[in-house]
């Protein structure tokens, strides 16, 4: 009685089979008969028939004996396009804060970019008896008319990663995964994707972003960094690198992209102070000096940079190199120029405290000891008045600098700062 069970089951499976690649040839039929052949548009197919055509379709999809037929994704892929205007009508295109629609119209158009790849690579694989589905000439037809189907749609699959790398960074990889498989796919041979696809920087950015979410392969998201860094989120893309590295210990890869960016977006100011100030922490100095010059220079040939916030910081990374190298003149220099960007404690404080240190180095040369001396205190009696919380710093200062002028009085004024 088992082995009977047994072989009706066998006997109703291949039952199946075979009904689901006789559905699709029901639904070329209805197709072919009741729309002009090779045509994309079933907006005149009555919703009726296009339920029918769904329920004898879908299972074929998924059906050893359907799946791998040409005409089954052929189908298929109509209905999506069908679907695809559908959602369009209804939503005008506007969808919903929630992203159910978008995420309804993205896994319509991940759908059709997957079926027409399908259809085209079973277009070319023969049947049992080593025939093509199809005659050469429609072939050439349908891979034009497929091509020109999912452009659109494939454009449309960075769009919905763009959306959800956040929400659901998973779903953005599945998305990018089915994208990236598109560029070496004989669907799109004749559009040579990899040299004219504009996208492929955002692509690889949004890839990269959604892996490392979701804790992805670390080599391939940082290659895809890598591969994002001549595009519009280079910037983002060089910092996910330098924190990488840098959290990982390898300070020769981080700062291989600080050097990187400060040459490539020296628009970018942040990226130039950290790589100064990297610079300075391994006491580099000269080159600190170099790269905060290079820094400068932008920051005076454009308007903009001038008006940033940041614009004083150059001056000041270059003024605490020079002044960590003992040129304490060029420090006091870049002090000034800093405090005509940023009139702030430090900058002016700096300034003041090269000028004394040029006073104490020139003792034996009492005009010149002088001279940097009354600057010393004109800077400091400056941060006296502009910042009095700062009298720990000021007042023991100028007692030092008064003390050694020999004005007595003064430097009684301020020896409470000595203690």
């Amino acid at each position: 009685m088992k082995r009977l069970l047994f072989i009706c089951a066998l006997a109703a499976i291949s039952a199946s089979a075979f009904a689901q690649a006789k559905n699709v040839k029901k639904v070329k039929a209805y197709i072919e008969n009741a729309i002009p052949p090779l045509a994309l548009d079933l907006s005149n197919a009555k919703p009726e028939m296009i339920q029918e055509y769904r329920e004898l379709l879908e299972p074929a999809l998924t059906n050893p004996e359907s799946k791998d037929l040409a005409d089954t994704w052929r189908y298929a892929s109509r209905l999506r396009i069908h679907d695809m205007n559908v959602i369009l009508k209804r939503t005008g295109g506007k969808f919903g804060e929630d992203k159910t629609q978008l995420r309804e119209f993205i896994n319509n158009q991940r759908d059709i970019v997957s079926y027409l790849m399908n259809y085209e690579r079973l277009m070319h694989v023969p049947n049992e008896k080593g025939k093509l589905p199809y005659k050469e000439e429609e072939m050439s037809k349908e891979h034009m008319i497929a091509q020109q189907a999912v452009m659109g749609p494939r454009a449309n699959l960075i769009v919905g990663a763009s959306q959800f790398v956040y929400d659901d960074p998973a779903y953005a990889v599945e998305l990018l995964k089915l994208y990236n498989e598109t560029f070496d796919h004989p669907l799109f041979k004749e559009k040579d994707l990899r040299k004219t696809d504009e996208n492929q920087s955002l692509a690889n950015f949004i890839y990269a972003t959604a892996l490392k979410t979701t804790g992805g392969d670390e080599a391939e998201y940082l290659k895809l960094f890598e591969q994002s860094l001549e595009g519009e989120n280079g910037p983002l893309a060089c910092q996910e690198l330098i924190t990488h590295y840098k959290n990982k210990g390898d300070k020769a890869n981080q700062m291989k992209y600080l050097n990187y960016a400060a040459e490539h977006f020296p628009k970018q100011l942040v990226f130039g102070m950290s790589l100064i100030q990297e610079e300075i922490v391994e006491k580099n100095y000269d080159k600190a000096v170099a790269d905060a010059d290079k820094l400068i220079a932008a920051i005076e040939s454009d308007e903009a940079l001038k008006a940033d916030e940041n614009a004083h910081w150059p001056y000041y990374f270059k003024a605490v190199a020079l002044y960590n190298s003992e040129k304490h003149e060029e420090a006091y220099n870049a002090f000034l120029k800093a405090y005509e960007f940023h009139p702030d404690f430090d900058n002016l404080n700096g300034a003041a405290t090269c000028a004394a240190q040029l006073a104490q180095h020139n003792a034996n040369k009492k005009d010149v000891a002088k001279a940097w001396y009354d600057k010393a205190i004109s800077h400091f009696e400056q941060c006296r008045t502009d910042f009095p919380d700062k009298s720990d710093v000021w007042g023991y200062q100028l007692y030092v600098c008064y003390n050694n002028t020999g004005n007595n009085a003064k430097a009684a004024q301020f020896k409470k700062y000595a203690k």
